[in-house]
């Protein structure tokens, strides 16, 4: 990816022009107020230098005379009426103009400013103020003008122009700097994003253990942590996928080797009626099984992709179970196991009344399975607050400590041998779960080896 499409590219400009703008606004104001502050100062001392000179008396005669002696680089002026013509006294002359309404204002009785240029091209601040001067006559009296002071700008005009030149100046070697600067910072601030893309650039699905090694404590480093239990989420269901294809085939190779086997044995030679009859039967009796193990399967993937159909009613599950016992206590006598049902509550749960009696049918199934006769198989129904709580006790073989975590996971056994025998797939649990929280409830366990195991099933009753 080249630079200038790049995020440390983007955020450079963006904080370039930022800082320009910032620069730009910056100097104006110290420009502005600069200039603003000398011409200020200028102004006060033209203030200060008209009261003095309006304390001085017949400063007409002084400027006729020669007497009157102007500061340095100063300029004054002494405008009056003799009848209509506008005079101009002044103590060296001068070459400037000055508009008639601006002197006869300040003849007037108006103080103003004004700032001019010279025929040489330099600045000119002046200030007009209204005097009386006195006339010697004939007639003698008192008589009203106007004192014009004037001062050269150059200085302040020299100072602006060397400040400007040096904004002009630092402030794109600002930016210049700044530019080299934001680079800098851009690219060590996101030195993480490249250890992340890289990082992610060398992960495959064949091998998830890789990780990002981002230690900081800032956005970046929450974000690297963030990704790497994503990674993490990922390694594990990838993990659990491959277990997942690899336990199914191994469930469904054993049938189909059985099957294939009894038919080849059943068609290499012609057999008695009887040995064709077995080898049916015992076809049959793994293509059910077959059967059933796929039909779990598609239930799981159809969980596992969410488009499982639900139909959510109310359900009286002290109902659902006293259906249930009838067949129970059947499936018990078979074994000579002993069917204990307690007086369940009429308890209402929203739920789906199929997948719910799925529920409890497996977990029934389960205990006749893995309790030798004479045992017992013992089902009670009670509330706790607001949840329904069904308990499915047995006298079985129990489950060991160490294996109750792992029950509920897909084609667990405790003992696989055994289950196979049994005809188990190691899916039944696993769906349980997966109804019991799609119900919003849960499954617990309480086991021990050799004195049986009690399902207990959580479901929240529904709101009145």
């Amino acid at each position: 990816m080249s630079f200038i499409h790049s995020i440390k590219f983007r955020f450079t400009i963006w904080y370039l022009l930022v800082l320009a703008v910032l620069l730009s606004a910056l100097s104006a104001g110290v420009y502005f107020y600069l200039s603003r502050s000398l011409y200020r100062g200028l102004d006060d001392s033209l203030i200060l230098r008209s009261t003095e000179l309006h304390d001085i008396p017949a400063i007409l005669e002084s400027i006729r005379q020669g007497e009157f002696q102007e500061e340095l680089g100063e300029i004054v002026i002494l405008y009056f009426y003799s009848g209509d013509q506008l005079m101009e006294v002044s103590p060296r002359g001068t070459n400037i103009t000055l508009s008639h309404e601006f002197i006869s204002q300040a003849i007037a009785g108006t103080s103003l400013f004004a700032t001019i240029q010279t025929e040489e091209g330099e600045g000119l601040r002046l200030l007009a103020v209204p005097i009386n001067i006195s006339i010697l006559g004939p007639p003698p009296g008192i008589q009203p003008a106007a004192l014009v002071i004037g001062r050269s700008t150059k200085q302040i005009d020299q100072a602006l122009a060397g400040l400007l030149r040096t904004l002009i100046i630092a402030v794109p070697l600002a930016l210049a700097l700044a530019a080299g600067g934001g680079i800098f910072l851009a690219r060590r601030a996101l030195k993480p994003v490249d250890k992340i893309a890289q990082t992610a650039q060398e992960i495959e699905e064949t091998d998830l253990s890789q990780r990002i090694n981002v230690n900081t404590k800032d956005e970046l480093g929450r974000l690297a942590a963030t990704l790497n239990e994503m990674i993490g989420r990922l390694e594990k269901a990838f993990q659990r996928q491959k277990q997942f294809t690899s336990d199914a085939s191994h469930e469904l190779r054993t049938p189909l080797a059985v099957i294939e086997a009894e038919s080849t044995l059943a068609l290499q030679k012609e057999r008695p009626s009887s040995d064709y009859r077995q080898s049916l039967e015992i076809i049959s009796q793994e293509s059910r099984q077959m059967s059933s193990l796929i039909d779990q399967l598609l239930t799981l993937a159809r969980a596992d992709a969410g488009k499982e159909q639900w139909n959510f009613t109310e359900v009286n599950l002290g109902k659902l179970i006293t259906n249930l016992g009838t067949d129970i206590e059947v499936l018990c006598q078979e074994k000579g196991l002993s069917f204990q049902l307690g007086q369940p509550q009429d308890l209402v749960v929203k739920g789906d009344e199929a997948r719910l009696r799925e529920l409890f049918m497996n977990l029934l199934d389960n205990a006749i399975r893995y309790t030798p006769a004479p045992g017992t198989v013992s089902v009670s129904l009670r509330r706790e607050g607001q949840m329904a709580v069904a308990a499915i006790t047995d006298t079985g073989v129990g489950i060991p400590a160490e294996d109750i975590p792992f029950i509920f996971e897909r084609f667990y056994r405790v003992d696989k041998s055994r289950s196979r025998a049994e005809g188990g797939s190691g899916l039944g649990l696993a769906i349980c779960r997966h109804i019991a929280e799609a119900h919003k409830g849960k499954i617990e366990v309480e086991s021990q080896v050799g004195a049986g195991s009690t399902f207990s099933v959580w479901l929240p009753l529904q709101s009145p």
